[in-house]
């Protein structure tokens, strides 16, 4: 049983080594065996070669796959899920995170050991639970935040969930795959950050157990500037709300229908390899 750990990255070469290092650390601290997929979505400086050497120097396994151009993070999602199930065993786990360095990877062991004991479909590092904490973020990122935590809480509201947007999950690979399988491709619609509500939102279906757990995030530590285009990003995020709800009108049907598919065979993203 395996715990794979994707990292989709543009432009991160700055954060690569101390990144790497943590999970070096977290790796000596646990008895889980950690494997890294890192999408690199057509960076222009050093990202894909930097992850590789310090790889190699930590002793870290990597899997390194590469856009030949910037597609956004909803692709750099979508080819790292792929190759998850492409080389994954039944049992394994999938945890999505920033590779900013702003997460804490040590969190990982709390998530892990919560979504084995309870046999989750996710977990989600949140920053609404108590003893969590934002530093370094903007008030008005915050509020921002804050208020479509509760606004997807009363419109879209899954059990168990307090933070819709952030991207720190583990996922049960058997939830992947009834979701590659039932939606295929139009499970990644979203090219931007509102691609992880998405995601989580189109998991209702399967009605998914989820935990979370406190996480301080750290933007002090991110060496350098945010990549979220914030008024597209809210835009995207009322479109998706608005989407879900009439999705989740009309579902019923196709669904009883989805439960007599044929199993999908998870096409091999078309995508450099080393």
């Amino acid at each position: 049983m395996s715990l794979f750990i994707l990292l989709p990255a543009y432009n991160e070469q700055q954060s690569i080594s101390p990144l790497f290092r943590r999970f070096q650390t977290l790796q000596s601290l646990c008895d889980i065996d950690i494997k890294l997929i890192l999408v690199d979505d057509g960076s222009t400086d050093t990202t894909a070669q930097t992850s590789l050497d310090e790889s190699h120097s930590l002793g870290i396994s990597l899997r390194l796959v590469q856009h030949s151009q910037n597609a956004g993070l909803g692709q750099a999602i979508k080819t790292g899920l792929t190759t998850f199930l492409e080389v994954s065993q039944e049992g394994d786990f999938v945890a999505t995170m920033d590779c900013d360095n702003t997460q804490p990877p040590e969190l990982l062991i709390k998530m892990y050991n919560l979504i084995v004991a309870g046999s989750c479909d996710i977990a989600i590092a949140s920053r609404y639970k108590k003893g969590s904490r934002v530093i370094g973020l903007s008030t008005f990122r915050m509020l921002m935040s804050y208020g479509v935590s509760w606004l997807f809480r009363i419109m879209a509201p899954i059990s168990g969930v307090k933070d819709y947007t952030c991207g720190y999950r583990i996922y049960n690979r058997s939830l992947l795959v009834n979701l590659f399988e039932y939606y295929r491709d139009n499970l990644f619609t979203e090219k931007g950050f509102a691609c992880m509500i998405d995601l989580l939102l189109k998991t209702k279906l399967f009605n998914p157990q989820v935990t979370e757990v406190p996480m301080v995030l750290r933007y002090d530590q991110k060496p350098t500037a945010s990549k979220m285009k914030v008024l597209k990003t809210i835009v995207q995020t009322l479109k998706i709300l608005s989407k879900n709800i009439w999705f989740s009108q009309t579902s019923n049907n196709s669904f009883k229908v989805y439960k007599n598919h044929q199993p999908l065979k998870i096409p091999v993203e078309a995508a450099a390899r080393h």
